[in-house]
């Protein structure tokens, strides 16, 4: 088994529940967008308005889990991460502009837990807080297997899910206009 990597001493991480979750949505969405306006995303308030609104239903769903990171001195969020269970009639699936065999999308009860989000400040990178976040987001995990998404050209990303074991299974295309490829990403789940 894999020990998780030591955190640096001035972050610590909390787990949050659902409504801590909401709580803390405005210092999330300034993390999302602070991450997210950076080039290859170069989203906006847009974006940043779907993730708010998606988000108020992901905190609902099975499974949910988020871990945060913040500055020990002053409770700053300076990154986080977090996903959910898929369901059986998830719309994970959708919309793969890549063909794979069935039993991949199949999904059942408690098979797949899909990573939605990790992002870190830019400040704070190179630092291991985005892999000690992953690892204690996935650490006890029950499902068999966990998924995630991330743009081809976010290079320093596809690296470092390579790194941590995941491998790329299909592309797809957000059900948004003008959204762009994603590629579909595995990992087991020990």
């Amino acid at each position: 088994m894999n020990s998780l990597p030591t955190a640096p001493d001035d972050i610590e991480y909390v787990h949050l529940g659902p409504d801590e979750a909401l709580a803390h949505l405005d210092a999330l969405s300034d993390v999302y967008l602070s991450v997210y306006s950076e080039t290859p995303y170069n989203w906006g308030d847009e974006q940043v308005e779907l993730f708010r609104q998606r988000f108020a239903g992901q905190v609902k769903d099975p499974g949910f889990d988020l871990v945060a990171a913040r500055v020990t001195e002053s409770d700053q969020i300076v990154g986080f991460i977090f996903g959910v269970t898929l369901r059986p009639t998830t719309p994970w699936w959708h919309n793969l502009i890549t063909e794979v065999p069935p039993d991949l999308v199949d999904e059942r009860p408690g098979r797949t837990f899909a990573v939605v989000e990790l992002v870190v400040l830019s400040s704070w990178r190179r630092r291991g807080i985005a892999r000690h976040l992953h690892d204690l987001l996935l650490a006890g995990r029950t499902e068999e297997r966990a998924t995630l998404t991330v743009l081809p050209a976010a290079a320093p990303a596809q690296h470092a899910y390579r790194v941590w074991g995941w491998h790329k299974v299909a592309q797809k295309r957000n059900p948004l206009p003008g959204s762009p490829i994603f590629d579909v990403m595995i990992k087991q789940l020990d």
